[in-house]
């Protein structure tokens, strides 16, 4: 109804007013404005460019307009022709002035403005003596109210190579000065219902205003609001009521009132794939969720259960249990993301992992499941019998915390096609982040609920036997080494004293699991008392800890120096990682520690940043987000602020090498 409101007006404005309309001059006067047809110099030259102009020059308090008038207005119109062929090219607008008209905002000029037209001579006319340039001109000019005018405008030129500067030359040089910078930026744009955001790397900080060369695009009479978070600015723009919303891009004139940038915004490719493709992300969350069955620190648990599946004679409630279980873990841990994020915290796959209480908590849950499975934990005791039912058991409540188990134990794993569909959901929709956590959890649950209910599945297991047993003792080790992982982190996230405090725990516990399984009675009870004395006491510890600075051997990532490297035109490898992921060290090890990408490094100048993402750290968490990633491993190639690569999760020197290679020829425009 607003664009329907401001047609009306400018139609009544027009037909309150007499419009104007002049011949064969090369200058004009009509109501409230002089227009006139201009040169640099006084001759055209074959041999360069030549500059022309058409002038317009309102009365004191009148204005016309840019190419994108804004709410109300008509931007001037040129149709050029000449006596022999000429090359004209674009209009050179200069940076518009916001004109605010009652609720209305139009971009214009309040005054005198040149718009510059290059012109060349093509190759069979340069011998021409003289040429007459023609332009057909369209104007609005506009107070209170607005008059439209036409003019046919004629200017005369003699054709040589020797040229001198006309009386207006020193306004083409003044125009020059207020025109865009000739810097072409690129931004990425989302489209929401309401707002259009775009996100561009400003040149330097001002108070920047993005105006649409379209005029349908946006309100323009709503305020932008910015907010710049790792060197970019995201730009929050009224979207326009007319806006159809299918443009691929956009330009904009990024401009304080004083200096402009032309900005080419391209639609952010990775909002269109999770809009328009959710089935994609919600089969790689299903299919993340299959390989997480296999990672260290949950492949032993399960296995144990799937052992324990031709002894067992369940009901199908008690066979849906264990799927049930991690169904509701999942989404429960959605639940926990939607809301923390919703009260501002910064929160992704694995956050717990930050905290020392819940790296010791799980060094302990690891240690315990250890002496089950080496038939060391109590029995008696009531309330270890409750944990070994937890994953020995074969009701519908054991198969439930199985799953519950599981999930927890693969909290701190991130499997291949995880990560992108983690990271679509952690900035989607709460709707959008169940459905793909449930994904997940589908993924995970189904190998282990088909073992359950399907006679076909659960024949491919081997048969029972004195295996069994021995194979059982032998899943012990993964789950120690999960152990000493753990306890390495803490030590990333805490001191070394510390760290010698939690294996200290981590023995006394062992030690009264043990003892509670041998003795009787009271003694028994005393002991299990003991090992949970020890257990609350080093996750108070835990929770307590101050954690440490992290170190880096390498360059520190922070957005400043990134931003800095790249408008210098370097080659730049950022390597987000953290002490308790897993694929991050595995990567460290297998790839960038090698010769041949150490060489490359070196070789080609890379500067190579690295953030660690071991203890919170929301300036990392926003590198994270701008590539939708909710965790760590990220890795991703610059070469200057042209280019760049977001490397695999998964990666081998050749990919690193072919990664360096690829960005050093774009740098060099190869």
């Amino acid at each position: 109804m607003n664009y329907l409101k401001t047609l009306l007006f400018i139609v009544g404005l027009l037909c309150i007013s007499t419009p104007y309309k002049v011949h064969g001059q090369a200058s004009a006067k009509g109501d409230h404005i002089e227009v006139a047809l201009v040169s640099e110099n006084q001759q055209l030259s074959p041999d360069k460019t030549n500059w022309i102009g058409v002038l317009l020059t309102p009365e004191e308090h009148w204005h016309t307009y840019w190419q994108n008038p804004g709410d109300s207005g008509e931007a001037p119109t040129v149709e050029w022709s000449a006596s022999v062929p000429l090359s004209f090219g674009d209009i050179l607008w200069p940076i518009p002035q916001q004109i605010p008209v009652a609720h209305l905002v139009n971009y214009g000029y309040d005054g005198q403005v040149l718009l510059m037209v290059p012109v060349e001579l093509s190759n069979a006319d340069k011998l021409a003596e003289q040429v007459d340039i023609k332009v057909s001109l369209s104007w609005l000019v506009c107070q209170e109210d607005c008059i439209p005018g036409w003019a046919d405008l004629t200017l005369s030129l003699p054709v040589s190579v020797n040229t001198q500067e006309s009386s207006y030359a020193p306004l083409f040089a003044q125009t020059r000065e207020q025109l865009p910078n000739d810097t072409q930026l690129t931004a990425k744009f989302e489209i929401t219902e309401q707002h259009l955001a775009v996100s561009y790397q400003a040149p330097f900080e001002s108070d920047w205003q993005l105006l649409p060369l379209r005029s349908d695009v946006a309100q323009h009479n709503q305020k932008q609001s910015v907010v710049s978070e790792a060197g970019f600015n995201n730009q929050v723009i009224a979207r326009s009521d007319y806006f159809v919303g299918d443009a691929q891009t956009l330009k904009f004139l990024m401009t304080d009132g004083q200096s402009g940038y032309y900005v080419n915004a391209h639609l952010n490719d990775n909002q269109q794939q999770a809009a328009d493709a959710l089935w994609v992300i919600l089969i790689m969350a299903f299919v993340g969720g299959l390989i997480l069955n296999i990672m260290p620190c949950v492949l032993p648990v399960l296995s144990f259960k799937a052992m324990a599946i031709g002894q067992q004679d369940m009901t199908i409630i008690q066979k849906l249990g264990y799927g049930i279980g991690v169904l509701v873990c999942f989404n429960l841990f959605a639940t926990m993301i939607i809301v923390l994020k919703s009260s501002g915290e910064a929160v992704g796959w694995g956050f717990h992992m930050q905290e020392p209480a819940v790296i010791a908590f799980l060094a302990f849950l690891f240690v315990f499941i250890a002496l089950i499975l080496m038939d060391i934990a109590p029995s008696g005791a009531r309330l270890a019998g409750v944990g070994q039912s937890l994953i020995a058991g074969n009701g519908f409540a054991s198969q439930f915390f199985t799953g519950v188990l599981a999930v927890i134990v693969a909290s701190p794993c991130t499997a291949p096609f995880m990560a992108a569909a983690l990271g679509v959901a952690l900035v989607s929709p709460p709707i959008t982040t169940y459905m793909i956590f449930t994904a997940l959890a589908l993924g995970f649950a189904l190998p282990l609920t088909l073992l359950f209910i399907s006679p076909v599945f659960a024949k491919l297991l081997p048969k029972p036997g004195a295996w069994m047993n021995t194979f059982k003792h032998l899943l012990v080790f993964p789950m120690l080494a999960t152990v000493a992982w753990l306890v390495w982190v803490y030590l990333g996230q805490t001191s070394s004293f510390a760290q010698f405090g939690l294996l200290l725990a981590l023995v006394g516990f062992a030690l009264f699991i043990w003892l509670s399984s041998v003795l009787k009675g009271v003694y028994s009870l005393s002991s299990l008392i003991l090992a949970l004395v020890i257990l609350l006491g080093a996750l108070f510890n835990g929770a307590q800890t101050q954690a440490l600075p992290t170190d880096s051997a390498h360059e520190a990532y922070s957005p400043e120096k990134l931003a800095q490297l790249r408008n210098n035109g370097q080659l730049v490898l950022v390597n987000m990682t953290a002490d308790w992921c897993i694929t991050c060290k595995v990567n460290e090890q297998v790839a960038f520690s090698t010769k041949q990408v150490q060489l490359a490094l070196q070789q080609n100048q890379v500067h190579y940043l690295v953030g660690d993402w071991t203890n919170k750290n929301d300036m990392i968490f926003n590198y994270l987000k701008q590539y939708q990633r909710s965790g760590v491993p990220l890795y991703v190639m610059y070469a200057g602020n042209d280019y760049e690569q977001v490397l695999p999760q998964i990666l081998t020197p050749e990919m690193v090498v072919t990664a360096i290679n690829t960005a050093k020829k774009e740098v060099n425009h190869d």
